[in-house]
């Protein structure tokens, strides 16, 4: 196959923001940060509160008492910012002041858009709806805080002793106060591969999966966690074998995405696959179709097929590959 080349940063993978990790100190108290000027980033359960064409900031007067706090880093401008996951009090809270200051500011909603990233009123949309439409800034503090905020709701007690754990570290870290012990947000590698056979007419094919939970027309990239005890490469050959029987060889990483969805780490490979012959697993992936450039173009015009967005790494490596002609 024809060498892909390495995947740019973008979508998610984007990066504007300085985590500034000494600002964080050691205990959970941010008040200093805050007095600095810092803007607050609300999510709740993987939701943002966006308005005007970005994320909805605001200041710590708006930011309910109780609330997991997280200080995200600075951009350029030296700018701070905390990233508030809220709990559904923390939420209903939030929605009923929007309520408020919308009635007492009687904004007229006719003329102004009402839906999506550029409503003028605050709405909450998920991280997928928002990924392209943020910039380099807000879409590193956008994931910075989807992923620790899911962490966070995820591993309040101890591993060790089953107690209510602390927020420390700016809220990177959770503390066990009897043992001390110190617990950090995990990341889950998972590689997702793009396998290319060439035939003996130098013609190339991809594999795409129909995973057995989509829609039958939704097709991708196959995908799977990398498991203790293995290298990237070896996960690409034993992901692809279990569950396409398949053999692939020369495994080649070809770029990154953070994917908090809710904690993961996708790393993009390319493959070569000697053979077409394959087998679905039938547990996880339903069928498994090969397409040559032109045939996929076709399913995909004509609606036969739903390709992965470039969204997400699968979207921008199958793209590459069908402009890598």
């Amino acid at each position: 196959m024809k060498p892909l080349p390495p995947v740019q940063p973008i979508s998610l993978a984007r990066h504007g923001i300085d985590r500034d990790h000494l600002t964080r100190g050691h205990d959970g108290d941010l008040s200093e940060i805050w007095a600095s000027g810092a803007l607050a980033v609300f999510e709740h359960r993987g939701s943002l509160l966006v308005a005007g064409g970005g994320l909805f900031l605001t200041d710590r007067e708006a930011v309910p008492e109780g609330q997991t706090e997280v200080y995200l880093g600075r951009d350029p401008q030296a700018t701070r910012y905390i990233g508030v996951s809220l709990d559904d009090d923390g939420r209903s809270l939030v929605d009923s002041r929007l309520d408020a200051s919308r009635a007492r500011d009687a904004t007229d909603l006719l003329t102004a858009p009402g839906e999506g990233i550029d409503s003028s009123e605050p709405v909450w949309l998920t991280l997928r709806h928002l990924a392209e439409a943020l910039d380099d800034v807000q879409v590193s503090l956008a994931c910075e805080i989807v992923g620790l905020g899911n962490w966070h709701r995820a591993h309040r007690f101890s591993p060790r002793t089953g107690t209510p754990t602390t927020p420390i570290m700016g809220g990177w870290v959770r503390r066990d106060p009897q043992t001390g012990s110190e617990h950090f947000p995990r990341t889950d590698p998972a590689v997702i591969v793009v396998i290319v056979n060439t035939d003996e007419n130098g013609v190339e094919r991809v594999l795409l999966g129909n995973n057995a939970a989509w829609e039958s027309d939704r097709y991708s990239l196959l995908a799977g966690f990398v498991e203790p005890g293995e290298t990237l490469e070896h996960a690409v050959i034993r992901e692809i074998w279990e569950e396409a029987h398949l053999e692939v060889t020369e495994p080649r990483y070809l770029g990154s995405q953070p994917w908090p969805f809710p904690c993961s780490l996708m790393l993009g490979f390319s493959a070569v696959a000697p053979s077409r012959d394959f087998a679905a697993d039938e547990a996880e992936i339903a069928s498994l179709r090969w397409f040559t450039r032109a045939e996929l173009r076709g399913a995909i015009a004509n609606g036969e097929v739903r390709a992965p967005s470039t969204i997400s790494i699968a979207g921008q490596l199958l793209y590459s590959w069908l402009d890598n002609a």
